[in-house]
């Protein structure tokens, strides 16, 4: 037997190593965890291999502490974990560090232990010293709430000694859960649409293939999901659910409660401890059906059925930092590792999906009217070129508002824009505030006080009285935002509540679901907010949407924006209309001809697409051609210039096409200059070929930050 073993440490190498097994203690098991000598500290490691006595007598070094009896991480995650280090180029350790929880690092020991639930046995509190205090709170909490789960105490800080304390005194006892899923069937039947739906994916349940599920808003998606998820659960396997976004996983995890009984969630809110008790959990198929946000996607599943992808257009699920990954294509790549089949769902799928389909790579289910007599909204432009508005608003759009208003309906208005106005400018020279470590305009912020907020590195600034630049006191705010717009509604409308949902009003995912609580309350209301109202929130007594300042992403520099704007549109056109009464979606815009915004009033999503697309193939951009983007950011603006044509220079006879190097739109933030440039091919081996010609070139001494980011969603 072989006493060599091979791991990989979570630091920023690309390569693995080499140690020895001590002959008198317990052998590590692949994809477990060791505690291995690492430099001058001990670092938590994974056994990936047993191998042979290396050449040489190499003086290697042993393993100090064998960590799992069972594997950690199971053999496709393994393998998972070297294809995102080749695909992204990213170093091989560095995507360990990614994939593990923190406390997994840590070394905290594996808990597979099913969880129990507590309740109060005996309310005799003689044997309870007067200064303990937290075990009289922990009696009062499990009188008041019977059966609450290990993870529920723990999320109010009673700590596991004060449970044994209450537990020896026989004042309380415990069972364990039980989370045995147990489907809950509904009365309501399938649209012909929907069947076809859950037939194309159950069809295919023991085999590798990606199924789109291109179904308008409200069409009944999440039931399609439901209706496969169970056909995985009866065959006893696992399934897994992503979500663009914390805020939407409580209703998620609800809607899948509802019918399942038992779910488990996983998202960065939770603690560390909590996430890899879940984490745990899974890996030992305890829990069989997960939501998740991004990283879920790396859970260690035993026995995983089936994979997901909610909104799967949304660019929440592309990672912006560090290991620039995207969750939807890495779902996808588990999902043929595994053999499994991967669903991706979205009322707007991007370009990069709808090309896929297309070239006959994925297949593609269609849902295409709402079921009942709930009725697709009507899409409109408003021409605002030459009018007075009101708080951002035209005369026209505040008529509309007060129309749906006066029919005891609620009203949705987006604008993409915290703060109370875009910025201050001087109506004398015109002078416009900058932050001085970032090359951005301040934004105008109004509560609680009024101040400036660059909304990069989120510095403050008082606001001036007086032009910096000309000494003239008529300085004015320019432009609307959330707070502006909020104001204006309150004046306009004094009877009616108004709810404002942007990072600065609700900044928990909690304060999130009491303001929504309290908008089912209401018969007429008015909700103004950024893109967090766009996303699969259910307002059945909404009848207009109002689109606010949507001519910045149809007129950006990036080629991107275009698509997301539009699909941001019709997501919150979508919360329109879903009852009884049809919705109507009006768009303020000072370029009412534009040709992506005319083809989406005119033909819908599909209509913009072929627009789009057309602009998109004739300058060889994606979904038809391969891109990544190298950027670099330091203190010298010309080193990093200068950085960027070096890397370029390696690759001039590589078949790929340079683009750059450019100063980044924000050419400045928190101080660093940054700049970008772009590498695309219409063949993906030959970008990889020239990433990899890019890599080799620099060097770790190098004084620029830089990285490497295949298939981009933006170009920021």
């Amino acid at each position: 037997m072989n006493d060599v073993v091979r791991v990989l440490v979570p630091r920023p190498v690309w390569g693995t190593y080499d140690y020895r097994v001590p002959n008198n203690g317990p052998r590590p098991v692949i994809g477990g965890r060791v505690r291995v000598p690492f430099g001058q500290s001990a670092v938590t490691a994974v056994a990936l291999e047993y191998v042979k006595q290396p050449a040489n007598n190499i003086q290697l070094k042993n393993i100090d502490k064998v960590i799992d009896e069972d594997p950690l991480l199971t053999s496709d995650l393994l393998d998972l974990v070297q294809w995102m280090s080749d695909y992204y180029h990213f170093p091989l350790g560095s995507v360990l560090g990614s994939v593990l929880p923190v406390e997994a690092m840590r070394g905290r020991p594996l808990n597979v232990e099913p969880e129990k639930k507590w309740c109060v046995e005996s309310t005799d509190t003689e044997d309870i010293p007067k200064n303990a205090h937290r075990q009289r709170e922990l009696l009062e909490l499990l009188s008041r709430k019977p059966w609450t789960t290990d993870s529920e105490l723990r999320q109010q800080k009673i700590a596991k000694p004060v449970l044994e304390a209450l537990h020896s005194k026989k004042l309380i006892r415990w069972e364990y859960v039980e989370v045995a899923v147990d489907y809950r069937d509904v009365e309501f039947s399938l649209t012909e649409e929907q069947s076809r739906a859950v037939d194309c994916i159950t069809s295919s349940l023991d085999s590798f293939a990606v199924h789109v599920l291109d179904g308008v808003t409200g069409s009944g998606k999440t039931e399609v999901y439901i209706r496969a998820i169970q056909r995985v659960l009866e065959m006893g396997k696992q399934v897994l659910v992503l979500v663009p976004e914390i805020s939407l996983t409580p209703q998620t995890a609800e809607s899948f409660a509802s019918r399942f009984g038992s779910v488990a969630v996983l998202h960065s809110m939770r603690t560390n401890v909590q996430r890899f008790d879940v984490w745990t959990r899974v890996g030992s198929g305890e829990h069989r059906l997960v939501i998740g946000t991004r990283s879920a996607v790396f859970a260690p599943f035993k026995n995983l059925g089936l994979i997901v992808v909610d909104e799967e257009h949304d660019s929440s699920y592309k990672q912006g930092e560090t290991l620039r990954y995207s969750a939807r294509d890495v779902a996808i790549v588990r999902a043929n590792k595994l053999g499994i089949p991967c669903v991706l769902g979205s009322a707007t799928p991007s370009l990069e999906t709808l090309h896929n389909v297309e070239t006959g790579k994925y297949s593609m289910a269609t849902l295409s009217h709402r079921p009942g007599t709930a009725e697709m909204p009507s899409f409109n432009v408003l021409d605002i070129r030459g009018h007075q508005l009101v708080g951002g608003m035209s005369p026209q759009l505040i008529s509309k508002i007060r129309e749906h208003l006066n029919a005891e309906a609620q009203v949705l208005i987006l604008i993409n824009r915290r703060g109370y106005a875009r910025s201050v400018v001087c109506n004398d020279c015109g002078w416009i505030p900058y932050c001085v470590d970032c090359s951005v305009k301040l934004t105008l912020h109004d509560v609680p006080t009024a101040e400036l907020r660059c909304h990069q590195c989120e510095r403050r600034y008082r606001v001036p009285e007086t032009c910096t630049s000309c000494d003239s006191k008529r300085v004015r705010s320019v432009g609307s935002a959330t707070q502006r717009v909020e104001e204006t509604l309150q004046m306009l409308f004094e009877n009616v509540p108004t709810y404002r949902v942007d990072r600065d009003s609700t900044n928990s995912s909690g304060k999130l679901e009491r303001l929504f609580a309290n908008v089912k309350t209401q018969e007429k209301c008015i909700l103004v907010g950024t893109q967090m109202l766009s996303k699969g929130h259910h307002f059945p007594n909404v009848t207009l949407v109002a689109v606010i300042g949507a001519d910045a992403g149809f007129l950006s520099t990036d080629f991107r924006a275009a698509e997301r704007t539009a699909q941001l549109i019709v997501q919150v056109a979508g919360r329109a209309g879903r009852a009884q009464r049809r919705g109507e979606v009006w768009i303020q815009s000072l370029d009412p001809h534009n040709p992506n915004l005319q083809a989406l009033v005119i033909q819908g999503y599909r209509g913009f697409v072929s627009a789009e697309q057309y602009l998109r193939d004739s300058s060889d951009l994606p979904p038809r051609t391969h891109m990544a983007v190298l950027r670099c950011e330091g203190s010298n603006a010309d080193e990093q210039e200068r950085f960027l044509l070096d890397r370029l220079a390696e690759v001039e006879d590589s078949g790929v096409e340079a683009l750059g190097p450019v100063p980044a739109p924000i050419a400045r933030i928190a101080g660093r200059w940054r700049y970008q440039a772009a590498l695309v091919s219409p063949s993906r081996t030959q970008l990889h070929n020239a990433l990899r010609k890019v890599e080799r070139k620099t060097s770790n001494r190098s004084k620029s930050r830089w990285s490497i980011d295949v298939d981009p969603a933006d170009m920021a």
